[in-house]
C-alpha cells in the first residue's frame, strides 16, 4: 500500500477534493439516481472464461490438478464439478438450457489432437449436466471456435473460412449456415457479423432465412457485439479510430440508437459488454482499472456501477449484473432510486438552498448544496417542519487534528432547529475519483465535537469508484473528510501491518496506551463482537431497550455492541444468560460470529473439513459456520489443521475482519 501523506495530498489535489462540484455523471435527472445492491452466491469460482445462464455457470479452472479444465457450478446450491479431466487444452466454455430445461455445457478442446499444443485445430463438445452425457459435435477437422448453446441448438464458427455451423442437440443434425463471424444464438435466432463486411445479420432457425439487421456505410463497422434474444449492443467504429456504443431492440420497430457519441479510443480498451432488460453495460479504462459503465436504454443516460477486473466480468444473468469478486460470484441489482428534492423555505421549489435554510418535514427530504454535499432525511426524522442550514467551511485550525490525521480541504457545517430522531445519510461527492486504494481505504467523515475539542469518526463508506464518501449522521455540526494514518511501534514488518492500519484508520481496532498494537495478544468475545458491529456499521441500539446477558450490564464498555450483535442474531450466550465477554474467543467461536455477520450460506452436508487432521475437534454446533467461513476464504487453516479450540490473536481477528470488508467491496487494493 502507498502510505505517504504527500502522495495522498497530491492525489486529492488531482481529484479536485479541495472544492468544486461533481459533474452529473451518475444522475439521470435532478430527481433520479442509479444505485446498486450486491448479493453473493454460495458458488465459489476459481478460474477464468466464466459464462452463466440462469443458475448455471461454467469456467476454465486454475487449480493445480485440473488447471485449464472445464468446470460447471450451480449458483443456488453452490455445488460444482469438473466437466473435463483429460488434461488436454480446453477453451471457450459456455452453458445454455435445452428444450427439456436441462443445462448443457459446450466448449472446445484438443483431446483428439495428437500434434503440439500450438496446433490450431479444436473440436466442439457438449455435456448434459442432468444426464451426464458428453457428445462430440463437429465432424470436420478445423479451427472451430466459441460454441454457444440455447434451446436445442449449438452454433459455432470455423476459422479462417468464417463458416458457421448449427447443431441440433435433439436430432444430432448439422446445418451449414454459410459465411459469418461471431454467431450468437438466442430464442431461435442466430445473430452474426457479416463474413464480407462489418454489418449485422440474423438467421431464423425456424424459416432457414438470413436477414440484414444493420446496414452501415463502408467507413464504419461493428467491431464486437452481444445479443440477449431481444436486444443487441455493439461497439461501432470507423476508419478514423472513433468508437461509440449502439443498441437495437429487435422486438420493437428496430432502429439503431446511439448510447454514446463517437470518441477516439484510449490506449486501453476492453471487449466485455452485456445487455438485458433495458440496461446496457460495458467496461471502460479508469487509470489502471476497469470501470463498469452502464446506460439506461429508456432515458439514454449513462451511469457507473463500480470497478471490476475484466477477467471477473460476466454480464447480465436475467436482470442482474453478475461478476466475480475474490472468487465469489456476485449479483449486482441495479436500483433506480427516486429522490424528491425538499421544498426550500422560500417556497420557490427550485431545490437550491437559500441563506435562511431549507425546511424538512416529517416525510423527510433531501437538503443539498449543489452535489458536493448532500443530506438525506428519511421519513420520521423530524416530528414537525425543521429548518436545515448548510455552510461550506474553508479553513480549519491545524492544532485540532490528532497525530496521523490529514484534512483533505473539504468541510461543511449543517444545523437543524431540532436534533433528528433518526440518522440522516450524509454524502460528500468528489470532483474526480481518489487515485490510490490506500487513500480510499483511509478516507473517513469526521464530526468536530465542540465539548471535547476534537474530531470524532462518523464513518466513511467509499463507493467502488472512489468518488463518494458516505456516512450515517444524527448530530448537527461541522463535518469534514480526513485521511487517517495511524501507526503502531510493534507492527513494523508484521504480516498484518497493512490490514491492521487500515482497520485502525476506520476505528474498528485501536492500539494500547503505550503506542503498541500487541498483535499477539488474545481477543476477547466482547472485543470481537464490537469489531464486527463497527465493521458492519450497525445503527446504535438504545441500552434500555434490552439486556440480553447478565454479565454485560448497561455500564459495560461493550454493552451497546454486544446488544447490537445479539439483536442481529450474530451471537449467542451460554447457559444462565451469560455471554462471558472477557473470555478469549476461540477460532471456532470467531468463525461462527463471522459467518453469521457476513450472512454466509451454511451447508450442513458439506465435506469441506475432511482435508483437515483436526476436523474431529470442530463441535457440531460450529461445523456449518466453520465450513462456510473456510469456503468463503475469510478463514484459512494452518496447513492441514484448523485449530478450532485455539484462541485468536488481535492480528488474526483484524485480518479476518479485513477480508470480510474486502469481500463486501468496502476496502480496496491497488
Amino acid at each position: 500500500m502507498r502510505g505517504s501523506t504527500k502522495k495522498w495530498m497530491a492525489a486529492l489535489l488531482a481529484a479536485g477534493l479541495l472544492g468544486g462540484v461533481i459533474p452529473e455523471v451518475q444522475r439521470v435527472s435532478a430527481e433520479t439516481v442509479f444505485t446498486y445492491q450486491d448479493e453473493t452466491s454460495p458458488l465459489s469460482i476459481s478460474g477464468a472464461n466464466i459464462r452463466i445462464s440462469g443458475e448455471h455457470a461454467v469456467w476454465r479452472g486454475n487449480s493445480a490438478k485440473l488447471k485449464g479444465q472445464i468446470f460447471y457450478g450451480n449458483t443456488k446450491t453452490g455445488q460444482s464439478q469438473a466437466v473435463t479431466t483429460h488434461g488436454k487444452l480446453t477453451d471457450s466454455p459456455s452453458v445454455g438450457i435445452n428444450g427439456k430445461g436441462e443445462a448443457v455445457v459446450v466448449w472446445i478442446d484438443k483431446r483428439n489432437d495428437s500434434g503440439t499444443d500450438d496446433n490450431l485445430n479444436w473440436d466442439v463438445y457438449s455435456y448434459n449436466v442432468s444426464t451426464k452425457t458428453e457428445t462430440k459435435l463437429n465432424k470436420n477437422t478445423g479451427q472451430n471456435s466459441a460454441p454457444l448453446a440455447d434451446g436445442d441448438f449449438v452454433v459455432w464458427q470455423t476459422f479462417p473460412s468464417y463458416t458457421m455451423t448449427l447443431y441440433n442437440l435433439a436430432t444430432g443434425e448439422l446445418t451449414d449456415l454459410g459465411r459469418g463471424r461471431d454467431p450468437v444464438i438466442k430464442n431461435g435466432r442466430v445473430v452474426y457479423k457479416g463474413g464480407e463486411d462489418g454489418d449485422l445479420y440474423e438467421y431464423n432457425v425456424a424459416t432457414g432465412k438470413h436477414n440484414k439487421i444493420v446496414d452501415l456505410p463502408y467507413t464504419e463497422y461493428v467491431e464486437r457485439f452481444v445479443y440477449n434474444g431481444e436486444e443487441i449492443l455493439w461497439k461501432q467504429k470507423d476508419l478514423d479510430g472513433n468508437g461509440k456504443y449502439v443498441y437495437i431492440d429487435l422486438s420493437n420497430s428496430p432502429q439503431p440508437v446511439d448510447l454514446t457519441k463517437p470518441a477516439k479510443e484510449g490506449q486501453r480498451e476492453y471487449k466485455e459488454m452485456s445487455i438485458s432488460h433495458g440496461t446496457a453495460v460495458w467496461l471502460e479504462a479508469s487509470g489502471d482499472a476497469a470501470i463498469m459503465r452502464a446506460a439506461d436504454l429508456k432515458s439514454g443516460q449513462i451511469f457507473s456501477l463500480g470497478l471490476t477486473k475484466p477477467t471477473a466480468f460476466i454480464g447480465f444473468n436475467g436482470e442482474k449484473l453478475t461478476f466475480v469478486n475474490n472468487g465469489t460470484l456476485v449479483s449486482r441489482d441495479i436500483i433506480r432510486t427516486e429522490k424528491t428534492e425538499a421544498t426550500p423555505a422560500n417556497g420557490s421549489g427550485t431545490g437550491s438552498i437559500p441563506a435562511d435554510g431549507i425546511v424538512i418535514g416529517p416525510k423527510g427530504g433531501v437538503a443539498a448544496k449543489g452535489q458536493a454535499f448532500q443530506l438525506e432525511f428519511g421519513q420520521g426524522a423530524f416530528a414537525s417542519d425543521t429548518r436545515i442550514t448548510l455552510k461550506k467551511i474553508g479553513s480549519l485550525p491545524s492544532d485540532r487534528l490528532a497525530s496521523g490525521m490529514t484534512w483533505t480541504g473539504v468541510a461543511w457545517k449543517w444545523t437543524a432547529d431540532t436534533k433528528p430522531l433518526k440518522s440522516a445519510a450524509l454524502t460528500f461527492q468528489l470532483d474526480e475519483p481518489l487515485k490510490y486504494a490506500d487513500a480510499a481505504n483511509r478516507a473517513g467523515i469526521y464530526r468536530f465535537d465542540e465539548s471535547a475539542g476534537r474530531w470524532v469518526y462518523s464513518g466513511g463508506t467509499v463507493d467502488a469508484l472512489w468518488k463518494t464518501v458516505r456516512a450515517k449522521v444524527q448530530e448537527p455540526g461541522l463535518y469534514g473528510i480526513f485521511l487517517y494514518a495511524p501507526s503502531f511501534k510493534d507492527m513494523n514488518g508484521h504480516w498484518a501491518k497493512a490490514e491492521v492500519e487500515v482497520l485502525a484508520s476506520r476505528w474498528i481496532v485501536n492500539g494500547m496506551e503505550n503506542g503498541a498494537f500487541a498483535p499477539g495478544q488474545p481477543v476477547t468475545r466482547a472485543q470481537f463482537a464490537k469489531m464486527l458491529v463497527q465493521a458492519a456499521g450497525l445503527d446504535a441500539q438504545q441500552p434500555e431497550n434490552r439486556r440480553s446477558f447478565r454479565d454485560v450490564p448497561e455500564g459495560h464498555w461493550a454493552a451497546d455492541s454486544v446488544e447490537q450483535a445479539a439483536a442481529a442474531g450474530w451471537i449467542k450466550g451460554y447457559e444462565g444468560g451469560l455471554f462471558k465477554p472477557n473470555a478469549p474467543i476461540t477460532r471456532a467461536e470467531m468463525m461462527v460470529m463471522l459467518a453469521n455477520a457476513a450472512g454466509l450460506r451454511k451447508d450442513e452436508q458439506s465435506d469441506l473439513l475432511a482435508g483437515y487432521k483436526d476436523a474431529g475437534s470442530v463441535r457440531d454446533w460450529a461445523k456449518p459456520s466453520v465450513q462456510a467461513a473456510i469456503q468463503s476464504g475469510l478463514i484459512k487453516g494452518d496447513g492441514d489443521r484448523l485449530n478450532p479450540g485455539a484462541t485468536s490473536t488481535r492480528a488474526e481477528a483484524a485480518m479476518v475482519i479485513y477480508r470480510w470488508l474486502a469481500m463486501k467491496g468496502v476496502v480496496f487494493h491497488d
